[in-house]
């Protein structure tokens, strides 16, 4: 039996949102290397990011699309921090990354990270996580069609 065109949507979406936060979360690593602080008000734009990911693609299941969406986002946020504080580690034991990754462990750079946090960075944390959450929940006008057109070709 042949799947319909539009059901892998939802699942399309979820690993869709789920490579745009790490991706996200990769560069805001770098950005925050390069700035020397944490940056975690970059959750926030990384936050409405994977919202409006799952917004576009769970349609009707969009209270699974917020959880994931929270979900995602603290997973990015995590991700995020424990390289920030890998890469702090290594640049402190002169060590490549990669080295030091293996050394230290997952559990210690995630400790490393929530060691350095702050109170506004953790609720920076939390309202992004809150927001993607929002984000995806919520559900947008539809749009309308083009003049002359009479169906929307992405089946909405």
């Amino acid at each position: 039996m042949a799947a319909k065109p539009g059901s892998f949507t939802p699942l399309l979406g979820l690993a869709t949102a789920l490579m745009v936060a790490l991706a996200g979360a990769a560069v805001w690593a770098l950005a925050a290397l390069w700035r020397n602080g944490d940056l975690c008000l970059l959750a926030l734009p990384l936050g409405v990011l994977i919202g409006r990911v799952l917004q576009r693609h769970c349609g009707a299941w969009r209270g699974v699309g917020a959880v994931f969406a929270v979900v995602f986002s603290l997973a990015g946020s995590a991700y995020a921090l424990g390289l920030i504080a890998s890469a702090r580690v290594a640049m402190l034991m002169g060590m490549r990354l990669s080295d030091t990754l293996g050394r230290i462990g997952a559990d210690m750079a995630l400790a490393v990270a929530w060691a350095r946090l702050d109170r506004l960075e953790v609720a920076s944390l939390i309202a992004a996580a809150l927001l993607a959450g929002g984000v995806a929940f919520w559900r947008s006008k539809p749009r309308p069609l083009p003049f002359g057109q009479e169906t929307d070709p992405r089946g909405g």
